[in-house]
């Protein structure tokens, strides 16, 4: 007990230092390849590659992905915003040996605003990274970047809990708030693999 007090005594000036840190955690279950997702206040159904999502900033979401050839994959979207816009998305992503790079584009009809994003990440192991940098391509600017690490522990075959941890960076590089969570994937039969 006393070498614990001490240790936490030692601590005491590293709270000069504390970082903000948020917490988002979010749950899926999923069953002969469908699924729902509860991810803080948003919500997603999909099946067989379609999806519907709602959330504080989506009305309605629709999305459609697909596997196309080899690791590729694609996708569209559709989002009905909070704020009355229309925003159509095209994605793709391919992924080969545990290595994966996605690129997004996005238009919102209503303010003619271009923005796209670009990430890679790794999956080895149980253990995943990914740098996500965000761009506005009608102002032709770098918005800035998400670094995210995680570890995904598969207690049973349909049972997997992945502790995860996300830090965003503006465009000056400037750390923004630290954010931690627990994803917690429950499976009945097949499902699809993310």
């Amino acid at each position: 007990m006393k070498k614990f007090l001490m240790t936490l005594l030692l601590m005491i000036p590293m709270s000069t230092y504390a970082l903000s840190v948020g917490v988002e955690n979010d749950v899926t279950i999923g069953s002969n390849g469908s699924f729902v997702t509860v991810d803080g206040n948003a919500v997603t159904v999909g099946t067989g590659g379609i999806s519907f999502s709602n959330s504080d900033t989506v009305r309605i979401g629709v999305d459609f992905d697909t596997s196309l050839i080899g690791g590729l994959s694609g996708g569209v979207s559709y989002d009905y915003t909070t704020g009355n816009d229309h925003v159509l998305g095209v994605g793709t992503s391919i992924e080969y040996w545990g290595a994966n790079l996605d690129t997004t584009f996005a238009w919102n009809i209503n303010d003619t605003d271009f923005d796209a994003t670009v990430g890679t990440g790794y999956n080895l192991f149980g253990l995943d990274g990914s740098v996500t940098s965000k761009w506005d391509i009608d102002d032709f600017s770098y918005e800035g970047l998400d670094v995210a690490a995680g570890y995904t522990w598969a207690v049973t075959d349909s049972f997997s809990v992945r502790p995860n941890v996300t830090l965003p960076l503006d465009s000056g590089f400037s750390r923004g708030d630290l954010s931690a969570g627990v994803s917690i994937n429950l499976s009945f039969g097949s499902t699809p693999s993310e």
